[in-house]
């Protein structure tokens, strides 16, 4: 038998542990508040891309999403049955989306506090007029399709930006709808509202993943975004990278004197 916090034998943590959820809520917006973030600067031939803040709410954010999508495909819903014959296999894997639904929230509501506090963090990640064209001339340029790639690349690709609106969104009603089925747990609420907030999170389930892996995909798998995906471990990558690939955010590193070291102009 699995063992709850207490050394019992294991209860659903929903039922007895839905004021963690709201904890975890709290203790992210203090670690907001209190965050001091970094702004990007060269050193030793390497740029800063993701500060220690940056990466600690992604790998929040990511685990806990995978982590709720891995468990809510273990239990089932909408077309995919749950395969689960024992009441203990059933409660271990809602208790790994309660563990899940606590990370997502933890690195979330932290980048949303990060947000609020310093807005302007928000330019770099909106996708602007023409972020459409410049997406698709960059993937034929990469292709070998084309010769030109489009207008030159931020911080964040184009591609990136227009990732951004339908992520957060989903994040958000998928962050809303669970919250409201957690809520069930503990008080009475109509079945009118309980049923319609399974369904948006079911089909909003589907769409976040299909999301996810195109997501994991242009960001993780192919090689041109090795460097990116470096930055999200290590924090950093190469001037030359940069140069090369974003050259309007390295126009941005030398005219706001952060990488006015690294070139003899």
């Amino acid at each position: 038998m699995q063992q709850g916090f207490a050394g019992n034998t294991t209860v659903f943590w929903f039922d007895h542990y839905w004021w963690l959820l709201f904890l975890t809520l709290f203790i992210a917006l203090l670690l907001s508040s209190f965050t001091h973030r970094k702004g990007s600067y060269c050193k030793d031939g390497q740029v800063l891309r993701h500060d220690i803040a940056a990466r600690f709410s992604h790998w929040f954010n990511a685990s806990g999403i995978l982590l709720l999508l891995y468990s809510g495909y273990k239990l089932g819903f909408l077309f995919i049955p749950r395969e689960l014959t024992s009441t203990a296999e059933i409660r271990f894997y809602f208790n790994l989306h309660f563990i899940g639904a606590m990370l997502f929230l933890l690195g979330a509501v932290f980048w949303l506090g990060n947000m609020f506090l310093e807005p302007k963090r928000l330019d770099e990640h909106e996708p602007y007029k023409g972020s459409v064209k410049d997406a698709i001339l960059h993937y034929l340029h990469l292709a070998g399709i084309v010769k030109h790639g489009g207008s030159p690349a931020g911080k964040y690709e184009p591609s990136e930006r227009l990732a951004f609106v339908p992520l957060t969104l989903l994040a958000l009603i998928m962050a809303i709808t669970g919250m409201t089925k957690m809520s069930a747990h503990v008080w009475d609420l109509p079945k009118s509202v309980l049923v319609a907030s399974t369904a948006i999170h079911n089909w909003g389930t589907i769409a976040l993943a299909v999301l996810l892996v195109f997501h994991i995909l242009l960001a993780a798998v192919v090689p041109w975004a090795w460097p990116m995906m470096c930055s999200m471990i290590t924090g950093f990558v190469s001037v030359e990278f940069v140069k090369k690939d974003h050259e309007a955010w390295y126009d941005e590193l030398k005219a706001s004197g952060a990488c006015k070291k690294e070139n003899n102009e």
